[in-house]
């Protein structure tokens, strides 16, 4: 099993963008799938002050500061105004795994 945190720089939900003090996709990858299944991934978002975010299925969209993107929908499993956790619910597009170097 492989897991990746990648941290975000930009992040959407349902297409409008959350400003956010933290954010990150946490995947992890069983049995050497080159991607993850549809609930083999997580978001979390932290904001500095409250953002409303329905307990129900949203779009999100992370953007990286190596200029990838990351995009799936997602089910909010936590939210308490400044703290939202998501749950992936289908498939993580643009995740690409990194392959090790191959030892010489």
């Amino acid at each position: 099993m492989e897991s990746y945190r990648i941290i975000a720089s930009r992040a959407d939900v349902d297409g409008v963008p959350i400003a956010f003090t933290y954010a990150d996709v946490f995947v992890v990858l069983r049995d050497g799938a080159p991607v993850p299944a549809a609930t083999d991934w997580e978001a979390q978002i932290h904001t500095d002050r409250s953002v409303p975010i329905a307990q129900s299925r949203h779009d999100l969209a992370f953007h990286i500061a190596d200029g990838s993107s990351l995009r799936g929908p997602a089910i909010v499993r936590f939210t308490d105004g400044r703290r939202h956790l998501f749950r992936g619910d289908g498939d993580l597009d643009g995740f690409v795994r990194e392959v090790p170097p191959v030892a010489p």
